[in-house]
């Protein structure tokens, strides 16, 4: 197989699209940024690439076969996911109604920033959705026979790539004018990530996938 192949690059440009465009894992790195400033962010941002690309090595290793054997895996995976999604929920909700300073809260504790990096983690093991996108991602890249070696190649492409556009979003929601501008909406912004987050936990609990 060439190492960089037309399928790859169809792999790593749905790869590319799928972590830019607003969804859940973005919606929280902006979150903890805005609240807790920029190393925060990045420590998040890393725990969520970390969770992501243990999937994807997963995948690459095989790990479709697994997951149809053994499906109440997956099924407890999803009910843990949607539990935890529900309190990222209820979180976003509370800052409804709490009154903050219009200043960000930087951590300095080394132990918080690695209490942001497992919360990232966590989030992205217990969304079983990404699990499906690697599963799909690794199967465009290699449609045929694939040696033992290149079979990762479309997780390493992608890992610096997934790195630079998490981190990425850190930085840029820690900048002082959108930290500004959040709490000028706050309200509104965190009503919107609330639900957001509801609706992917509620999702994942009773998919009709799950049964």
């Amino acid at each position: 197989m060439e190492f960089f192949s037309y399928d790859l690059f169809i792999a790593v440009s749905i790869y590319i699209l799928g972590i830019s465009s607003p969804g859940p894992s973005n919606l929280a790195i902006a979150h903890t940024s805005i609240h807790a400033g920029r190393k925060a962010g990045v420590f998040f941002a890393l725990g969520i690439t970390f969770g992501s690309f243990f999937w994807g090595v997963l995948a690459a290793s095989g790990l479709k076969p697994i997951l149809t054997e053994y499906g109440n895996f997956l099924y407890f995976l999803k009910i843990l996911g949607g539990l935890y999604f529900l309190y990222l929920a209820y979180i976003s909700f509370s800052l409804v109604l709490k009154k903050e300073d219009k200043r960000v809260k930087t951590v300095q504790n080394n132990d918080s920033f690695f209490k942001y990096f497992i919360s990232g983690v966590m989030m992205h093991l217990l969304n079983p959705k990404a699990i499906a996108v690697w599963v799909a991602i690794i199967a465009v890249a290699l449609p045929i026979n694939s040696n033992s070696v290149s079979v990762y190649l479309p997780v390493l492409v992608c890992l610096p790539l997934g790195i630079i556009v998490f981190i990425g979003y850190a930085f840029m929601f820690s900048t002082k004018k959108v930290v500004k501008k959040y709490f000028d909406l706050k309200r509104y912004i965190d009503s919107l990530v609330g639900a957001t987050f509801a609706i992917v936990g509620l999702k994942l609990l009773f998919d009709n996938d799950n049964k």
